[in-house]
């Protein structure tokens, strides 16, 4: 997962208007959902990863729990399918 730092200096705080502290929190939102976004997803279901998982972001991790068989989706090679890679 993308880093982020745990302490955001926003300035010299005395004179700070509400325009800017909401222009900070904007800006501190944007920065942890890039971090979020940029995570696998993890599947843990009774089948291998599906060609039909098109709502699946690449990088998004398949285990199944029958077989313990871990897959990585790959590739969207076109709308109507992806590809998984076992890893």
């Amino acid at each position: 997962m993308a880093k982020i730092p745990e302490y955001y200096n926003v300035g010299n705080r005395d004179n700070i208007t509400n325009e800017e502290l909401l222009r900070i929190m904007e800006d501190m939102y944007k920065k942890i959902a890039i971090a979020l976004n940029k995570k696998p997803d993890i599947f843990e279901r009774e089948t291998n990863g599906l060609s039909t998982d098109t709502q699946l972001s690449i990088g998004s991790i398949n285990i199944n729990t029958n077989t313990n068989k871990i897959e990585m989706l790959v590739a969207h090679p076109t709308a109507a399918s992806v590809t998984w890679k076992e890893i």
